[in-house]
Order: structure tokens, then C-alpha cells, then sequence
């Protein structure tokens, strides 16, 4: 192929990925880094590095790193760092999170998701989470919940995002510095538990009920923080 191409999907983009995965995997590398730039340039790509980037985010998985954010969150400078070998599925072990404080404390999570959700109206959807008792359903909702937050973060704290795309949102409020780096580990993680198309995991890894531990566990992380430091609210007039 010669001529660049404008056809591309993002299919395209994840195939090639796989394809790199495979391949350093062979050659018993530890991590591989990949940038937007290179990876469109490689493809021949015309007029798709949103679509490239947003690609990037897409393939992370728990323990991969994002090691630099264009502004806007796309870009050719995107660069991202994947561990090696790829697992197929959620390895929620490799988390900062120790399982023993995930599994422990969770109906006291479950009571705070209900105080929650009386604060703001993106988080009204909490209380029914709390008493959802199926697990792969209480976790797609928290991860949809998560991106209308990260939304709306960008939002009110004027975070210029170039799309709205949960991997873009989560990589501009990275470079932003508005949360904690814990806070910030903490919206990655459940979107990367949320992201099942994208990887293939297959949809019985949300039925596990640890899942939702871990998502429910980082969620509250995030929001507390979002909730402390009023990150969703319209910013007060000075008098």
C-alpha cells in the first residue's frame, strides 16, 4: 500500500496493535511502548489520529502506562508503554489494590454510594447500583457513570479535550494535574474494567462478582476526591 489511507477503522488500528503485542511477546520483551504518530504513519493513515489515539487508550489494560499527553488528549505525541504478555482477560491482581481491602468494607462502600448519590445528579444512579445484584450490570453502569463524570470534570474545570471519548477525557485530566495521582489511578482503572470491546474480554469476566469489588472500591476513590474538591460544580463568582 502507497497511498495513504482514509478507510481505516478502528479495527484497523487494535489489529496492528495485536499484531505488535504478538510479536514483542515473541522476542520475550517485558513492555512495549507505542506512539499515535508512529503507529498512524505506519498504517499509512489519512486524517485518523483521533481515531488512532483513541485506539491507544482503547488497548490499555491494568499495569499499562500512559507516558505522555498531547494537549487535547490526541495526537501524534500520545505514547503509551503495554506490559507484556497481553492476558485476555481482567488480571485485576496486577492492581495497586490489595484484594484483601477490596473484598473487606464493601457493604460500607455500598452505604456511601447511596450518600452519594444524593450529592450530585451525574451520581443519582449510585443508590440502585448499591442494591443491583447483578455484578456484570452494577459494572457497566459504574463505568458509565465514571465517563459522565470525567465529562463533566473536563467541563467546569475548562480541561480542553479534543473529543469525548473516555480514553481521551482520562488522558488530558491526567495532564492537567487536577486529581491525585490515586485518584487519577483510581478513573483509569474502572475504565479499563468498563472497556470490554476493544480487548475481547469476554462479557463472563464481569460476571464475576470481584469485579465489581475492584470497580466499586476505585470508583469510590475517584469520587471522593471529585466530590472534596467540588470538581463538578459550577466555580463560584467572587464578590
Amino acid at each position: 500500500m502507497t497511498e495513504k489511507n482514509g478507510n481505516l477503522t478502528a479495527s484497523d488500528f487494535h489489529h496492528e496493535l495485536y499484531r505488535r503485542f504478538d510479536a514483542a511477546t515473541a522476542r520475550e520483551e517485558s513492555h512495549l511502548e507505542v506512539t499515535a504518530g508512529e503507529l498512524h504513519k505506519t498504517l499509512k493513515a489519512s486524517n485518523r489520529l483521533s481515531m488512532c489515539s483513541n485506539a491507544l487508550y482503547d488497548m490499555q489494560n491494568i499495569g499499562d502506562v500512559i507516558l505522555s499527553v498531547p494537549s487535547g488528549g490526541v495526537g501524534s505525541s500520545l505514547l503509551l508503554r503495554y506490559s507484556l504478555p497481553r492476558e485476555r482477560g481482567i488480571d485485576l491482581e496486577k492492581s495497586i489494590y490489595e484484594r484483601s481491602a477490596v473484598l473487606s468494607g464493601y457493604e460500607m462502600r455500598m452505604k456511601r454510594f447511596v450518600e452519594i448519590a444524593a450529592i450530585h445528579p451525574v451520581f443519582r444512579d449510585l443508590d440502585p447500583i448499591s442494591r443491583q445484584k447483578k455484578s456484570e450490570t452494577a459494572t457497566r453502569k459504574l463505568c458509565d457513570i465514571t465517563a459522565e463524570v470525567a465529562e463533566l470534570i473536563c467541563k467546569y474545570q475548562k480541561v480542553r479535550a479534543d473529543n469525548t471519548k473516555f480514553g481521551t477525557l482520562c488522558g488530558v485530566i491526567g495532564r492537567s494535574g487536577i486529581l491525585t495521582d490515586d485518584a487519577l489511578y483510581a478513573l483509569d482503572f474502572v475504565r479499563i474494567i468498563g472497556n470490554t470491546n476493544a480487548r475481547k474480554i469476554p462479557d463472563e469476566h464481569l460476571l464475576v462478582p470481584a469485579v465489581f469489588s475492584y470497580a466499586s472500591y476505585a470508583f469510590l476513590i475517584f469520587a471522593e476526591e471529585v466530590v472534596e474538591k467540588r470538581l463538578i460544580w459550577k466555580k463560584e463568582k467572587a464578590e
